[in-house]
């Protein structure tokens, strides 16, 4: 069954419409509106798998709220009495475009149309629903457990599959940790990530591998397999549990914040290029210490670069105040942040894929 929303400022014309799709069958029509602000919610409550939208209507035109609509759209099929707004339509890519007052014959191919397109993004939707349960089995289910330490990490993608990854674990009683961002978002996007995140997983298991020495295989690797189209930045990093010291490579990522319990928070700026970018790049490390009660919050440029309605960044200066209010729960911090993002962006909860990885040495 194939479910509508009709918006029309003209009542009659909702009422035919609702006639004719009643007559057609195999259409149930779930919502109607008059104007744009009411659509807006009626489609977000609804989610049909189509609109019917006037073009006309009083202060804002329907496609407009069309370009407005959030992914995932439904199908939007434009219905206009003026001919002449049907080559500016077509820029909003309708499903179909129909001329009032609506013929049963139109009617009828504009939803055969309709059910081949819904039937398409059906038959998507399920192969990116098993691609998305594919790569959330490449995360790991926990973390490490490591006494004076405690971590947490979210992943969001903006689309079922993602560009991001995060991992951790033990190696020769250090923790190695990564979090990369494969550039782009996407199928092709997680494909990389995965394989990228495997990669490391392999040199985790080469003890002897300095992070240098990895990161310039991981470089060769990813370059030789997408040819220079595709690059991850990403921190790796290996903590001594005891003294709190932490060598990592940050190749092009945003810097990771450390946040002590006194003091501004400062970032760990760049050492490398992105990883899959350059023929041969340098991959330089650097040091720092965590000191006890510091907290180390590594976060993808999902977070760095959401933007609200008006355009503004997320301001990073949120986190120092996160840390503070969730003192000492890291699974509650990471989980804030994310929050605060995604309420950030607003409606656009599609720009990029949100990662955030959290540690936290005790005092």
């Amino acid at each position: 069954m194939m479910r509508v929303v009709l918006v029309d400022d003209e009542a009659p014309a909702r009422a035919r419409l609702t006639a004719l799709l009643a007559e057609a069958g195999g259409v149930t029509v779930v919502g109607e509106a008059a104007n744009a602000d009411d659509a807006r919610a009626v489609i977000a409550q609804a989610t049909p798998d189509a609109v019917f939208l006037d073009i006309e209507m009083p202060a804002e035109r329907g496609t407009d709220l069309a370009a407005s609509l959030p992914e995932p759209r439904p199908f939007v099929v434009f219905a206009t009495a003026y001919e002449r707004f049907a080559v500016d339509a077509f820029q909003y890519d309708p499903a179909d475009y129909l001329l009032k007052p609506v013929n049963r014959q139109r009617l009828a191919q504009t939803l055969d149309r309709l059910r081949a397109k819904i039937a398409a993004r059906r038959d998507t939707e399920r192969e990116w629903s098993a691609a998305a349960r594919a790569q959330a089995h490449l995360l790991p289910r926990s973390l490490p457990d490591l006494p004076g330490y405690t971590m947490a990490a979210r992943t969001l993608p903006a689309r079922a599959v993602g560009g991001d990854f995060y991992d951790a674990t033990i190696v020769e009683g250090r923790l190695a940790f990564v979090l990369g961002d494969v550039s782009g978002k996407g199928m092709a996007a997680g494909l990389i990530a995965s394989s990228v995140q495997a990669r490391w997983q392999a040199a985790m298991r080469q003890r002897d591998l300095t992070a240098v020495e990895m990161m310039t295989a991981l470089n060769r690797d990813i370059l030789a397999s997408t040819e220079g189209s595709r690059y991850a930045t990403l921190v790796h990093a290996l903590l001594e549990p005891a003294s709190g010291a932490v060598r990592y490579v940050n190749a092009g990522h945003p810097a990771p914040l450390v946040i002590g319990t006194g003091g501004a928070p400062f970032g760990l700026d760049v050492t490398a290029p992105a990883v899959g970018l350059l023929d041969a790049p340098e991959f330089a490390d650097a040091a720092h210490v965590l000191a006890p009660g510091d907290t180390l919050v590594v976060v993808s440029d999902g977070v760095t670069e959401a933007r609200d309605a008006a355009g503004l960044d997320w301001d990073l200066a949120h986190i120092p105040t996160l840390v503070a209010r969730h003192a000492g729960d890291c699974e509650a911090l990471a989980a804030a942040i994310v929050a605060a993002v995604c309420a950030h962006r607003g409606h656009d909860q599609t720009q990029d894929d949100v990662t955030v990885f959290v540690l936290r040495r005790s005092a």
